[in-house]
């Protein structure tokens, strides 16, 4: 399947990308040099997979602090529960008691678990993207968000705190309807763009081909070559039983 991108998403690959989290669907092309230069990692969207987390961990050993209002020990519990109901189905049980004991493993020390969501400047279980930045008082953050079209409630306070910020992973959804804002962004947060990958579990818009959810890296200290690489060779399609979608840039 092919996929093409705006002219204003054109960038240079890092020469440094590596591949952080897991196979498939979790696991994004960030650069080397960015997580090295890091000194605490945000997670925005966690559910039940904490593989980018945990290997970026792996690499340096920095504090975590990761936001998701739909997960918690607790809703593991009941999730586990649910599924000893099930008789039917043994491995979504085992799955469960898997991911509830990782979750207990990995979410210790200086590895928080806020249970909110971000975005919204509300109280209850939503919280502001000033919220965040003021709890991490870092000046090298390296931030992954894929909070299913909250991003769009964000980008102005990443653009406000663009000095504090030395790499960015950032899923884009929606971008039919989207592309001047996430073109504003582009054009506005200070960080090369240094990867763009198509989320394939999305469609891809038929009158011009456009994919509607798209993965970007941005990079303040990778070195880029003079090329764009797509894919790249770490890419791996987001859901494994349907093609990659390959992408170009609009003529």
């Amino acid at each position: 399947m092919k996929g093409i991108l705006p002219s204003f998403l054109r960038f240079n690959t890092a020469s440094d990308l590596v591949r952080i989290g897991r196979d498939f669907d979790g696991g994004y092309l960030i650069s080397k040099s960015d997580l090295d230069a890091s000194d605490c990692l945000i997670g925005m969207g966690i559910n039940d997979d904490w593989s980018f987390e945990s290997e970026f961990l792996k690499n340096k050993e920095i504090p975590l602090i990761a936001y998701d209002a739909s997960i918690s020990k607790t809703i593991f519990l009941k999730k586990i529960i649910k599924s000893l109901l099930r008789i039917d189905n043994p491995k979504m049980l085992l799955h469960w008691i898997k991911v509830y004991f990782s979750y207990k493993k990995f979410f210790v020390g200086n590895r928080q678990h806020i249970e909110k969501f971000v975005g919204l400047n509300a109280s209850g279980v939503h919280c502001s993207m000033d919220e965040v930045f003021n709890k991490a008082d870092s000046e090298k953050l390296f931030l992954k968000i894929d909070i299913d079209c909250s991003e769009y409630r964000i980008l102005e306070t990443l653009i406000k705190n663009k000095e504090k910020i030395c790499g960015i992973a950032i899923e884009f959804h929606d971008c039919d309807t989207r592309l001047d804002e996430i073109k504003h962004f582009v054009e506005n947060i200070g960080l090369k763009l240094v990867h763009v990958h198509a989320n394939n579990w999305a469609p891809v818009r038929i009158d011009d081909s456009l994919p509607t959810v798209l993965e970007l890296t941005f990079s303040k200290y990778g070195d880029v070559d003079n090329e764009s690489y797509l894919p790249h060779k770490y890419d791996m399609p987001c859901n494994k039983l349907s093609s990659e979608i390959n992408l170009e840039f609009v003529q």
